[in-house]
């Protein structure tokens, strides 16, 4: 059971570097892009991607996957 819980997170957590390697990929483009909209794209785009990034992974430490309630079923079979 520890091994569907420990995928879980590790999936949640993929996701989450996924977003902030995106952040940082937006920032470091916008940084180089002489337009106007690039301090917009780089304010908003990429703080949004990072927070969404961040808060996944705050997330999944503080709250992890319950385990399924396994053992009641094999005190079930032994009666």
């Amino acid at each position: 059971m520890t091994q569907i819980q420990d995928g879980m997170v590790s999936k949640k957590l993929r996701t989450a570097g996924i977003f902030i390697i995106l952040s940082l990929l937006v920032q470091a483009f916008s940084l180089v892009w002489n337009h106007p909209l690039a301090f917009v794209a780089f304010l908003f785009l990429g703080g949004l991607l990072l927070f969404i990034g961040l808060g996944m992974y705050v997330w999944s430490l503080l709250f992890p996957v319950p385990q399924p309630a396994a053992s009641s079923s094999k005190s079930d079979a032994q009666d």
